[in-house]
């Protein structure tokens, strides 16, 4: 009889832990109005130790949130991005932060499918010649990503091609095609791969630097396996190389998958059954243009 009653006590212990820990966890709309209210801040707060303080709350909250299934409606946090790998392995999540003096900072979890979260530490400052660069994820050239390629080669080796925006210097922006890729031989996640032809076939991610003042377009299409994007041009001839500067000339270049790598191709049609509405940038609360 005593043991009948023991186990039954410990059932009801057990069943009321469960009830406990359910009811402690933040109701959806409870958790996305704190985050929105944290993200709010740290955008307006007034000095860079204030927007540093807010988003770190910020980021603790969320990772808990990632690590914890935690639901929250992630659309209406504002200049917050979350983006599906196509294959279902993964999903990021991006935000910056705009110190004073114009320096962005970025912010990024991975959540994969297994349950793993994996943080990506922003070092963009500290990337000399980040375009032929292959770095590990505490050593991120920061972005916030909105669109994702899953890859496969010859070799059956899987990575993916990250499509992205960096507010750069406030004076010229940048789309970035960066490549994630898990490294078996050392047993970690890298950013950074040589996956370009011809005549780029020694970098390891592409830059689209253009003026602050105008809006270029970089986006990928299925059908075709192309990356599309805005022809870049000075403003005039005695500018060049000055990308603040440059502008859309209305004509399109690209990248197109074969053989094992992305190759260079020039003046793409995009007439057909692709409009110049398709190329511009992915509609997404975060600010990309």
């Amino acid at each position: 009889m005593k043991k009948i009653i023991s186990t039954y006590l410990f059932i009801l212990i057990a069943a009321f832990g469960v009830v406990s820990q359910t009811s402690n966890r933040p109701t959806a709309i409870d958790l996305t109005l704190r985050l929105i209210t944290l993200r709010t801040k740290s955008l307006k707060a007034d000095n860079d130790k204030q927007i540093s303080a807010y988003n770190q709350e910020f980021r603790t909250e969320i990772k808990a949130a990632i690590e914890q299934n935690l639901e929250f409606e992630f659309d209406s946090i504002p200049s917050f991005g979350h983006v599906n790998s196509p294959d279902k392995k993964f999903e990021i999540y991006t935000w910056n932060i705009l110190k004073e003096f114009d320096e962005y900072e970025y912010f990024a979890f991975i959540k994969f499918k297994k349950g793993e979260v994996l943080e990506l530490s922003d070092q963009s400052r500290l990337l000399l010649s980040p375009e032929f660069k292959i770095t590990k994820t505490d050593n991120w050239f920061g972005a916030l990503y909105y669109q994702i390629v899953p890859v496969k080669n010859k070799k059956k080796e899987r990575y993916y091609v990250l499509l992205g925006w960096d507010g750069n210097t406030g004076s010229s922006l940048k789309k970035v095609i960066d490549v994630l890729y898990f490294n078996e031989r050392i047993g970690d996640w890298q950013m950074g791969k040589k996956i370009f032809g011809p005549p780029f076939r020694g970098i390891t991610r592409f830059f689209l630097e253009y003026s602050s003042e105008v809006k270029a377009s970089l986006k990928y299409h299925d059908k075709e396996e192309r990356i599309v994007f805005d022809h870049l041009i000075p403003l005039n001839s005695g500018l060049e190389g000055v990308f603040e500067f440059y502008v859309p000339d209305l004509s399109f270049d690209g990248f197109e998958f074969r053989d094992d790598y992305w190759y260079f191709i020039q003046n793409i049609d995009v007439r057909g059954n692709q409009t110049m509405e398709n190329y511009t940038t992915p509609k997404t609360n975060i600010r990309l243009e």
